[in-house]
């Protein structure tokens, strides 16, 4: 029988008191996390060492943690606004401080990237695993409880949604169970935020019977959200390259990051603005530089019958496909219906030649049974109120008609009297977990249930695998593109997306190897990495295509189709040779020779080979000479799917991260140059308040503002967006 409790507190006492003093918690990553819950259990095991308490998650999203007031004076405010009075996770203040209790361990097979590169304990109870592989990987650690975030339907109902997280849920569940039968003792929580989407799907919708305890205090919580990132031009063309790979009636996974709204926004682009589009696609030359893969794989038409999504993590970009028209396409969970949907011989009208081309292909019979009655019923093409009864169909009002298609007079009765309108239940986005900004959580908050009926949350062995169903895979599938971003890439294909050059975790595997190994399975479809072919750090710039590298997240006998900002390469089934030849022309241009120079060394190039002309200019400063006039038309924005950042807050983040990309030695030179500049103050004087500058109190804030000033002086003159 399920507890139900109004108190944290007591909630996690009972957990203790049912399963013992050595808990094992999973909880779900991003905002799944039944953080109420979490911070009662670490409270009573921080004040009572006997209790060990381990907690196997992933993404923890927390506050950051300022390095020095400026960045404090500048992103406070917005993560106030934004996160409002989101709660963090206390065993990630403990975690970041590296202080956890000796009792309490955190262990986590994904980081929010890039925030603990420095941090030990976390480096140290990392676990490497691709996201379809994560419970299996996890089971060693012997969970014992299971909890996370619900939204519940309405008062008094039984019904509940994982809503955000349908990811492994499931997959938990049955591993406790059978531990269960074990004679081990289990916990499955809930733990209510009506703060949720009620999202829908058979693998999202549960019952309070699913769970030993449901704790709801009535008070819930802001969800964590991320504020869109700033795109560069060079983002942008990552985003045109990858989009014109994308033909109109398949499947795209696009995944986490400012590049994937790069592909999303080129994508809207390419359907609503299809001549500009075209025009830019001239104007970079693409078709005489990438021609063949291109007419091989890529269209570049309006998205008439539109695309069909299946990812692991729903984000901004796909609702902003979705309203759009890009996203549009419904497939159906039934081989037989959706094979003959593929090959054109019928549409979603449902009409009496539906009811032929069902007998013909043998999906139906002539005598309907009860399960083809039950088919029927299921997708629409009968109307709901139909049911079957002895070899007869039962109208509403009553009326009995043999359930007899051989039969002439009989079958018009059915066809005259039976079917529905349109086909039913067919999904537009199949999704394992969401993670967006405060818009979007209220986008999907306000769809009717209608809407919502098109976006399935399921599992992750669903949308990372085909082991749920090759058959159904491949037709709904079809000339699937899988894009994601990296870090870096070798010359020879290898893909760098979570670890540094010393082992060290930025990230994660997640699902990237699952989708780059499943572009490998399906017939039609591709891999597509998009990756800046460039990096700036501490003023240096560094080439993000390399030689070669100690970590590599995919290796290169799975390489397919790299983008950067200058172009495609396309490297399946290719020879090392053609695939370096290939990188190569995608490579900024400041450091192709020295690439090319090992290739030679190596002998995987010939010693007189020479990179084609075309591909020699590879430069910021060509490419933001052809896309100025786009810019000046607002058809390239910084922030084409908005921001919570104000305009002065856009420009300010610029010129912070312009100060922030300098070494030691070049900010000393920075800031002599700040301390001469001696420009009046009313010119900035709008962000000057903002940082809390305008009256400088001390010699630090004296220092602040002539960095500010000097730092915004720089990003206007040469900032190629104007806000």
């Amino acid at each position: 029988m399920t507890i139900y409790s109004e108190n944290y507190e007591n909630t996690a006492q009972q957990i203790i008191d049912h399963v013992g003093m050595s808990i094992v918690i999973g909880v779900p990553l991003g905002i799944g996390k039944p953080i109420g819950l979490l911070n009662a259990l670490y409270k009573i095991s921080e004040n009572d060492s006997s209790i060990k308490l381990t907690i196997v998650t992933a993404l923890t999203l927390a506050r950051p943690v300022f390095t020095n007031d400026l960045e404090e004076r500048f992103a406070g405010p917005i993560v106030d606004r934004v996160l409002q009075d989101y709660e963090d996770p206390l065993y990630e203040k403990a975690r970041k401080l590296q202080k956890l209790p000796d009792n309490i361990q955190v262990v986590e097979f994904f980081f929010t990237p890039g925030n603990y590169l420095n941090n030990h304990y976390a480096q140290q109870n990392y676990v490497c695993s691709s996201y379809s592989n994560v419970i299996h990987d996890l089971e060693p650690y012997g969970i014992n409880v299971l909890a996370q975030q619900v939204a519940h339907a309405t008062t008094g109902s039984s019904s509940y949604s994982l809503s955000c997280n349908t990811d492994l849920f499931h997959g938990v569940v049955r591993q406790l169970k059978q531990s269960e039968t074990n004679n081990k003792k289990i916990a499955i929580i809930g733990e209510v935020n009506l703060k949720l989407p009620f999202m829908l799907g058979k693998d999202a919708i549960v019952t309070s019977e699913d769970f030993t305890h449901i704790v709801d205090t009535g008070y819930y919580k802001t969800l964590f959200s991320i504020p869109n990132e700033e795109l560069s031009i060079q983002d942008h063309l990552i985003g045109l390259y990858a989009s014109c790979l994308v033909k109109d009636d398949s499947c795209i996974q696009i995944g986490i990051g400012k590049l994937s709204n790069a592909v999303s926004s080129a994508l809207i682009m390419r359907h609503r603005e299809n001549k500009q589009y075209q025009d830019l696609l001239k104007k970079f030359a693409v078709h005489e530089k990438f021609g063949k893969i291109l007419r091989s794989t890529g269209e570049f038409g309006n998205f008439d019958k539109g695309l069909y999504a299946s990812t692991e993590m729903l984000s901004d970009g796909y609702l902003h496909l979705y309203n759009e028209g890009v996203l549009k396409k419904q497939v159906y969970d039934h081989a037989g219906l959706q094979r003959l949907l593929n090959l054109q011989k019928i549409n979603e009208i449902v009409t009496p030649e539906l009811i032929d081309t069902l007998i013909e292909n043998k999906i139906i019979n002539l005598k309907l049974t009860m399960d083809d009655v039950a088919f029927l019923l299921d997708f629409g093409i009968f109307r709901p109120e139909i049911h079957y009864s002895s070899g007869s169909l039962i109208l509403s009002s009553g009326e009995s008609i043999a359930a007899d298609l051989s039969n002439p007079s009989t079958k018009k009765k059915i066809l005259d009297n039976c079917l529905g309108d349109k086909l039913k239940t067919g999904t537009i986005i199949h999704a394992a977990f969401f993670l967006g900004s405060a818009e979007f959580y209220k986008q999907l908050h306000n769809m009717s249930s209608s809407e919502l009926q098109h976006i399935t949350m399921t599992a992750i062995s669903r949308t990372n695998t085909v082991s749920w169903s090759q058959e159904l895979s491949q037709l709904q599938r079809q000339h699937a593109r899988f894009i994601n971003s990296a870090m870096m890439i070798t010359l020879g294909g290898a893909i760098i997306s979570d670890t540094l050059e010393n082992l060290q975790e930025v990230s994660g595997v997640g699902g990237q190897f699952d989708f780059v190994n499943m572009a490998h399975q399906l017939e039609g479809a591709r891999s597509i990495i998009i990756c800046r072919s460039v990096r700036k750090h501490k003023n240096k710039l560094k080439s993000n295509i390399v030689w070669d590298f100690p970590s590599q997240t995919i290796p290169r006998y799975l390489r397919d189709i790299v983008v950067t900002e200058y172009g495609i390469a396309d490297c399946r089934s290719k020879t090392d040779s053609e695939v370096i030849k290939s990188i190569l022309n995608i490579t900024d241009s400041r450091f192709q020779n020295d690439l090319l120079v090992k290739a030679k060394k190596y002998g995987k190039l010939p010693k007189n080979y020479q990179i084609p002309a075309c591909f020699r200019n590879n430069t910021s400063e060509h490419i933001e000479s052809h896309m100025r006039s786009l810019v000046k038309k607002s058809l390239l924005k910084a922030y084409p799917f908005g921001s919570d950042l104000t305009n002065e807050e856009q420009t300010l983040q610029s010129a912070l991260i312009f100060i922030k990309n300098h070494n030691k030695c070049s900010f000393i030179v920075l800031l002599c140059r700040a301390m001469l500049f001696l420009a009046n103050d009313n010119q900035y004087n709008s962000y000057l308040i903002r940082m809390n500058l305008q009256h400088p109190k001390n010699i630090k804030e004296h220092i602040y503002k002539k960095l500010v000033k000097y730092s915004l002086y720089k990003q206007m003159k040469y900032r190629l967006y104007s806000l």
